[in-house]
C-alpha cells in the first residue's frame, strides 16, 4: 500500500470540515483503510482519521492496547459514541496534524462505541483510559475539532511550546 501525506495546520479547511458518513464500503474505502494503516504506522501514531489524509469521510484507524502484547490496529467506519462515562481524566495529547503541539485535554474515562469494520460488520466496544481517549480524539477529527479547541484558553499558548511526548494520536 502507500504512506499518504498528512494534512496539517490548525486552520486547515480539510481538518475543520465535518466528515461525511460512508454510504458504501467499496474497494476505494478498503484501499484508503490500508493506506491509512501504513501512514499511521509510519508516523508512529495511535490513530489517524481520513481527514488527516485529505478525505472527509467518517473513517479512522486506531491502535488499541498500544504497547502491549494485545495491541490491535482497528479500522472504524461511521463510528459513534453511544455512551460516555461522567468520570473525566486529564492527560497530555498530541496530534499528527499539529506537529510539536501538545496540551492537557480532559476526556471521558470510558465509553461505549458502535462502528462498522471494513467488511461492513457492526461492532460495539466498551473502551477505557487511553483506548477511550484515542477514540474521542479521532471522532473529534471527523467532526472538525482539533485538540487546540479542547485546551483551556490559558494553556493554548503554553501547549505550543511543550516538548514532544512519545506518542501522538
Amino acid at each position: 500500500m502507500a504512506v499518504l501525506p498528512l494534512v496539517q495546520g490548525a486552520d486547515n479547511p480539510i481538518l475543520r470540515k465535518k466528515s461525511e458518513k460512508v454510504k458504501r464500503i467499496d474497494k476505494k474505502i478498503k484501499k484508503l483503510i490500508m493506506d491509512m494503516i501504513d501512514t499511521m504506522i509510519a508516523a508512529e501514531g495511535l490513530g489517524i482519521a481520513a481527514s488527516q489524509v485529505g478525505i472527509n469521510q467518517r473513517v479512522f484507524i486506531v491502535r488499541l492496547n498500544s504497547g502491549t502484547k494485545n495491541e490491535l490496529i482497528v479500522p472504524m467506519i461511521n463510528a459513534e459514541i453511544i455512551k460516555m462515562s461522567e468520570k473525566m481524566i486529564e492527560d497530555e495529547e498530541g496530534c499528527l496534524s499539529l506537529p510539536k503541539k501538545f496540551g492537557t485535554v480532559k476526556r471521558a474515562a470510558s465509553l461505549t462505541l458502535k462502528y462498522q469494520n471494513q467488511h461492513g460488520e457492526t461492532h460495539t466496544l466498551n473502551l477505557h483510559e487511553l483506548n477511550a481517549r484515542t477514540i474521542q480524539h479521532e471522532i473529534d477529527h471527523l467532526d472538525g475539532i482539533l485538540i487546540v479547541d479542547r485546551l483551556e484558553a490559558e494553556l493554548r499558548l503554553e501547549s505550543a511550546e511543550k516538548l514532544p511526548c512519545p506518542k501522538q494520536i
